[in-house]
């Protein structure tokens, strides 16, 4: 009985044992039968030996483990030039982590040990290969060691491609993106994947990001000037977005490419907000649709930028409505129909603006109609003036809007036989009264009489 258990002690089995391990390491052939025998082996050594066995095989596993690992390194760190170099890494780390899913199986025994399941009488839960102890400790091997010691170059030897690719200069994706999977697939920790990948990789191509355009926005808008800045701005926004999708991590519950146009975002157009929004104004005011359709696309990505574009939309629609209604006034205060047909093509004329420009934005069509409002009960357009009730000698009257009296006129003619009346097919007399009725919702409730309206259409 000593004797055999003799057999099965560590200092015994490991020798044999060893040889299999760095083969599986250096991925080279091993036959079926040796395969076999490491596991026999790692049963028989936890198994006779289980206070002092597992630990031995865990230690001993670990060394060549980071023996291995160490060789690595030293191929990788051969390669001086940056392309060279990740290329180097990739391939290094590739055959490593395909190794991580095989080396672990001959030692399921050595894990039950070490886990304290081996008298368990407990239902045996199948275990996740990411649960691994022996998988684990090849991960943080690897991490603690090689990728520890050279993880700012290799992310410096990335960054610096995706910087070239900014500029228009072309390489091998595939060098960023084998990098990229590296650090998404090192960590160990199974309540957080990606801490390893989020706390590296998508940390430095942020700041790189951000960096590079923090250099070269103020340059551009300089020497181009503000509407052609919008397009460089919507331009780089969509380049970037795009580019993430292919060098940042888009797995469930990874939020990276939605950080990086925020990102840019803050760099390209938060940072020259106020100068951009200083063309509103008079992009409203030419009627310039398209390009302010650009800059609601990028403020609409920035915290209140859309409210000053509010504003101006509101300002313009306002004082250019009334313009109109005062060019006009001497015509549309005494024909009901002149009136009517001017208050239809302003709201017609503004809402091809907000429509054109905006793409019907509810908070557009909110401005409008606000702003539209305004025009349609300003009375400055009427000359009629009415003294103010209780006030001395030397008061201010006020003006009368004949708005509510011209809009009933008007549905009186088209609903009696009028010469409007006639010259109309029954389904635009339908229409011109719904546009009508439209009217009367913009209208203020002091101009509204509703013993007026009764008169005139019953």
């Amino acid at each position: 009985m000593l004797g055999q258990q003799g057999q099965c002690n560590f200092v015994d089995k490991w020798p044999s044992m060893e040889p299999t391990v760095l083969k599986l390491l250096r991925q080279e052939s091993v036959p079926k039968q040796e395969w076999h025998d490491l596991f026999s082996d790692v049963h028989s050594v936890c198994m006779w030996d289980e206070k002092e066995g597992p630990n031995l095989i865990y230690e001993a596993l670990g060394k060549d483990i980071l023996d291995f690992i160490k060789q690595a390194q030293s191929r990788v760190l051969q390669h001086k030039e940056e392309s060279a170099l990740l290329r180097a890494y990739i391939a290094e780390w590739g055959k490593f982590f395909t190794q991580c899913s095989y080396l672990p199986k001959p030692f399921s025994q050595l894990e039950a040990n070490l886990m304290g399941k081996l008298h368990s009488s407990m239902p045996k839960k199948t275990q996740s290969p990411d649960e691994s102890l022996v998988r684990k400790l090849m991960l943080d091997k690897w991490n603690s060691s090689i990728f520890s010691n050279i993880k700012d170059k290799l992310q410096y030897s990335a960054m610096k491609l995706v910087h070239a690719e900014r500029h228009g200069e072309a390489f091998d994706t595939q060098l960023v993106i084998g990098v990229r999977e590296s650090y998404v697939n090192l960590s160990s920790d199974a309540e957080d994947k990606l801490k390893i990948y989020c706390e590296n990789f998508e940390k430095a191509y942020l700041e790189a990001a951000e960096n590079f355009y923090k250099q070269n926005g103020p340059t551009y808008l300089q020497q181009n000037g503000v509407q052609n800045y919008m397009r460089y701005a919507d331009t780089k926004l969509k380049e970037e977005e795009a580019r993430a999708k292919r060098y940042l991590e888009t797995s469930y519950g990874c939020n990276s490419v939605n950080s990086l146009v925020e990102c840019c975002v803050r760099a390209l157009v938060t940072s020259f907000k106020d100068t951009i929004l200083a063309e509103c104004a008079s992009m409203i005011k030419n009627n310039e649709t398209e390009k302010l359709r650009l800059m609601f696309s990028l403020m609409d990505r920035v915290p209140d930028g859309i409210q000053p574009m509010l504003q101006d939309l509101e300002n313009h629609i306002v004082n250019q409505g009334l313009a109109d209604m005062m060019s006009a006034a001497e015509t549309i205060t005494t024909d009901s129909e002149k009136y009517v047909e001017q208050l239809l093509e302003l709201f017609n004329r503004f809402s091809l603006l907000v429509s054109e420009a905006f793409n019907d934005d509810p908070r557009f069509l909110t401005s409008r109609d606000k702003a539209y409002k305004t025009v349609v009960n300003d009375t400055s357009v009427f000359k009629l003036e009415i003294p103010v009730k209780n006030k001395g000698p030397g008061a201010k009257s006020q003006r009368e809007s004949k708005c509510p009296e011209l809009l009933a006129n008007f549905c009186d003619m088209l609903l009696r036989k009028t010469t409007i009346s006639k010259r109309l097919m029954p389904e635009e007399v339908d229409k011109k009264l719904k546009n009508v009725m439209s009217g009367h919702l913009f209208l203020g409730q002091q101009l509204i009489s509703p013993v007026f309206l009764c008169q005139q259409f019953f």
